[in-house]
């Protein structure tokens, strides 16, 4: 009896000690899976938007200087005033030129003046001449007088014809002066509003000729409105004349206005400098690129005004009905000349390895793909990719629909191996 219990009680021990193993086992299975978030390929239907930052502008505008300098002595308008094309704007002091354009109209006439007398000295100078040459004729002077005669009559005739030049010269000269004097009275060149006022009555301007001259106002017709964003140098490649874009406005309550893409810049610029300075210097080799895109507002509201900040998104591509999968579920892995997928965890360790010498390694081709749910295994899958949406991408090639794929978590997503032992996380799990 003794050794029955004894044999019961072995066989209990040894049940327990089994199940002890198998559940250790079951257990160290379970923590050597990856827990990962799947779902099933679908269509969807797809839009791609380049989205860029910039600032309101009117489509025209108008940086009015004067085109001499002086004091404003009278200033018209005021900010926000509407004007129309040759309504004087200011007038600048034009004394100076008054007494330019007076001593020029009185050179002008002294000149017309000594023009006739010299004519009529040259009428009288003829009248000699021919009577010397009657006389001559008539053998009753010496051919040196004659031909003295003939000489003045000459000289006489060159004098007047550089007067007659003088003349045109001086009225030249008064025609300036004038021209100068008109240009004290500034005019609108076109109908618009008023939407920067920069000097005030009494401040001095520099005119036009000079290589900075001063603006007073800005005059801009505000009846057609644009955006005007820069571009990354990586997104300019989809953008083309026409392409339809809403363009939202922060400082109207986020207020969203349609548009179209009407100019796109053929030069890139180095990010942060102004929009007039192209990158033609090696200094801005390295520097990243953004290109100048002019979208052009419909129906824009009254409220809209020059300078607010505004966001453009550009719709470059439009798909319906496409396999696509979430973007964090596309990745990039290395494959090496034999087709097999490479660690990325081994890349990452060995990049912070000191370099073996000058032996240079070939670098392995990098694929795009997604993984695939096999079996209780991830399993790589190179893919094409097409438009990306705003939270999902086009497959074009590599897996079809229903076919069930790992889409997260991204930190997993980005070391996570092929062909290894996945755990599906449940939606009780992921809350």
């Amino acid at each position: 009896m003794t050794s029955r219990k004894k044999k019961i009680g072995l066989a209990v021990a040894a049940v327990v000690v089994l199940g002890a193993i198998v559940a250790v086992n079951v257990s160290r299975d379970g923590r050597s899976k990856v827990v990962v978030q799947t779902q099933k390929v679908g269509r969807k239907d797809l839009v791609s938007v380049v989205s860029a930052s910039g600032e309101i502008k009117p489509h025209r505008y108008v940086n009015i200087s004067s085109n001499v300098s002086g004091r404003i002595v009278d200033l018209r308008v005021k900010e926000g005033e509407a004007v129309k094309k040759g309504q004087v704007l200011a007038r600048i002091d034009s004394t100076r030129y008054e007494a330019g354009a007076r001593v020029a109209s009185s050179a002008l006439e002294a000149a017309r003046s000594d023009l006739k007398r010299m004519e009529a000295d040259l009428d009288v100078s003829r009248l000699n001449y021919d009577r010397s040459q009657r006389m001559r004729d008539q053998k009753l002077i010496s051919t040196q007088a004659f031909e003295e005669q003939e000489a003045e009559v000459r000289m006489k005739q060159a004098a007047v014809e550089a007067q007659r030049r003088r003349i045109a010269q001086q009225g030249a000269v008064l025609e300036s002066d004038r021209d100068d004097l008109a240009k004290t009275t500034v005019v609108s060149p076109m109908d618009g509003i008023v939407t920067s006022l920069q000097k005030e009555e009494g401040e001095v301007v520099i005119g036009a000729q000079s290589f900075q001259p001063t603006v007073v106002m800005t005059v801009a017709d505000l009846s057609v409105m644009e955006v005007e964003v820069l571009v990354d140098e990586t997104d300019i490649r989809n953008l083309t004349l026409g392409q339809d874009a809403q363009v939202r406005v922060d400082a109207l309550d986020n207020l969203k206005i349609k548009g179209q893409v009407t100019e796109i810049g053929s030069s890139a610029m180095p990010r942060g400098s102004n929009t007039s300075t192209l990158a033609s210097t090696t200094t801005t080799a390295n520097q990243a690129k953004d290109f100048k895109v002019v979208v052009r507002l419909k129906d824009p509201p009254s409220s809209l005004r020059p300078g607010l900040n505004a966001t453009a998104e550009i719709t470059t591509s439009r798909k319906s009905s496409v396999v696509a999968v979430p973007i964090q579920a596309v990745v990039v892995r290395e494959v090496d000349d034999k087709g097999k997928v490479v660690d990325p965890n081994a890349l990452q360790a060995s990049s912070g390895e000191p370099s073996p010498g000058p032996i240079k390694q070939k670098k392995n081709e990098e694929k795009e793909g997604v993984f695939l749910v096999k079996n209780g295994l991830a399993e790589f899958h190179p893919v094409k990719t097409g438009i990306m949406g705003e939270t999902e991408i086009e497959v074009m090639e590599g897996v079809g629909e229903g076919v069930e794929i790992v889409t997260g978590s991204y930190r997993t997503l980005r070391t996570l191996k092929d062909q290894a032992h996945i755990k599906v996380e449940t939606k009780k799990e992921r809350g």
